[in-house]
């Protein structure tokens, strides 16, 4: 498949990758059957698990190609900077790299689609890179697919590059920009947003789990 998302993420590779424990990571850190809205779902590669291991979820993104790939889970065709449900769920996810944009308004924007959609109490998931990564060029196996990275230029936390990755004989490159960005910014991030780290749910620190402030909170 040729299809592009909006970002330029081919929609082929996303349809192709298997999930690397992120479902698993979630299912752990949320109650049993939560109601799970998933911003930025993609082919749904993480929505399908969670799925399975008995959560219901709203999976949004603004790619109708990777939407076509969602089964078993409500869908919603939005940008997530401007989404707004008029609802709000127990448990929001925010994969892959969002908190990464290279630019802070972009930042802010999905932090406040998450912030708007999680219930008093609720519990907002979010992966960034992990910030010990050093990018470096060279070809790794991951999942049955073969990833190489090039093009790479590094200009302080500001990285670009080109992903090259091949599996079942296809091949699909994805060029990027993102900001490797550490944890007080991601807490000053958070504060922009009304939402607060309560925790980080894994070892390389690139999951957390934030809560929205409440007014007793704030003041």
């Amino acid at each position: 498949m040729s299809a592009t998302a909006p970002d330029g993420s081919p929609v082929g590779l996303y349809a192709t990758l298997a999930a690397l424990g992120e479902p698993e990571l979630i299912h752990e850190a949320v109650p049993p059957g939560s109601r799970i809205l998933e911003l930025g779902c993609g082919a749904g590669r993480i929505t399908h698990e969670l799925i399975v291991l008995g959560h219901s979820v709203t999976a949004v993104d603004n790619s109708a190609e990777m939407l076509s790939h969602v089964r078993g889970a409500e869908t919603v065709l939005a940008d997530i900077e401007t989404l707004d449900l008029g609802r709000m769920f127990p448990v929001v996810v925010l994969a892959s790299n969002f908190l990464n944009a290279p630019e802070q308004e972009e930042l802010d924007a999905v932090l406040g689609a998450c912030a708007r959609h999680v219930a008093d109490g609720g519990q907002v998931l979010l992966e960034r890179m992990p910030p010990a990564w050093e990018p470096s060029t060279g070809t790794s196996t991951t999942g049955g697919v073969e990833m190489t990275l090039h093009d790479l230029v590094r200009d302080g936390a500001l990285v670009s590059a080109v992903m090259e990755y091949r599996a079942n004989g296809e091949r699909w490159t994805h060029a990027f920009r993102a900001k490797l960005i550490s944890d007080d910014e991601v807490d000053a991030a958070l504060e922009r947003a009304g939402l607060q780290r309560l925790r980080w749910l894994d070892g390389r620190r690139a999951w957390l789990e934030a809560r929205p402030v409440s007014r007793g909170d704030a003041g």
